[in-house]
């Protein structure tokens, strides 16, 4: 479980896919289960006050760099 602060940018960079699991009183963009493909190279704007838990759902490990945006 982790909570994001800051705006953030998230880089995939390995993977095949992956899902988000919100805690349901969570503030940020994603309040409902989410799985995605994973695109390497993708760029993903995401706003602050999510309280989520990211599962690997793929069969690849995966791998993110999470950029925060300070205020």
């Amino acid at each position: 479980m982790h909570r994001h602060q800051l705006d953030h940018l998230l880089i995939q960079v390995a993977g095949d896919r992956i899902a988000v699991v919100p805690e349901p009183d969570s503030a940020g963009p994603f309040r409902d289960y989410l799985e995605a493909d994973v695109v390497p190279g993708a760029v993903v704007e995401v706003a602050r006050g999510g309280v989520e838990v990211a599962r690997n759902v793929g069969s690849e490990p995966y791998v993110e760099v999470i950029v925060e945006l300070k205020d």
